[in-house]
């Protein structure tokens, strides 16, 4: 067996600690729930003449429930596609704190459509839309394929997100100049 690669993945002697990932997703998840949020606050307040806001969309009248559906979705996936095209080449706030990067597979940036399908498909989709029941997706997915998703203390720790854009995360530290 290759000690050297794992589900397509080139291993590095310093693999990504799963804390460092951890604590950057939940910085990256507060930080794109926030800018999801300008939308419905703004708009859900100006609509319903009132400072209460609601998250949920089904009390702001139509048409501007879907208007605000898809502003938040367009400033969630905003964060992502401008830190990481633009601004960090990789990184998120949460990414560049915990010194990890995104890159695909081959270790090459990334680019609109790996984001678009790491963040909107992997994450939004697949592994946020199932909610509860996304822990027997996963273990369905292993049980079928032999891949260990469930298994984040693997040298690889690709999510499902990186399996379906073919990314994965690096460790930045010590790289910058």
């Amino acid at each position: 067996m290759d000690k050297t690669h794992r589900y397509g993945v080139k291993l590095k002697k310093s693999s990504v600690n799963s804390f460092y990932r951890g604590v950057a997703y939940l910085i990256d998840w507060y930080v794109a729930t926030m800018f999801a949020g300008i939308p419905i606050v703004l708009i859900g307040s100006i609509v319903n003449h009132t400072t209460s806001v609601s998250q949920d969309l089904s009390k702001i009248p139509a048409p501007y429930n879907i208007l605000v559906a898809l502003l938040a979705i367009v400033f969630y996936l905003g964060y992502f596609v401008i830190l990481e095209l633009y601004v960090y080449k990789g990184q998120t706030f949460g990414k560049r704190i915990m010194k990890l990067k995104v890159v695909k597979n081959d270790e090459s940036d990334v680019d609109f459509k790996t984001i678009l399908m790491r963040e909107g498909l992997g994450i939004m989709i697949v592994e946020g839309y199932i909610a509860n029941s996304s822990s027997y997706l996963r273990q369905l997915i292993q049980i079928v394929t032999g891949i260990p998703i469930m298994d984040m203390a693997s040298p690889s720790r690709k999510m499902i997100h990186d399996r379906i854009a073919n990314t994965h995360i690096m460790s930045v530290a010590g790289t910058e100049k």
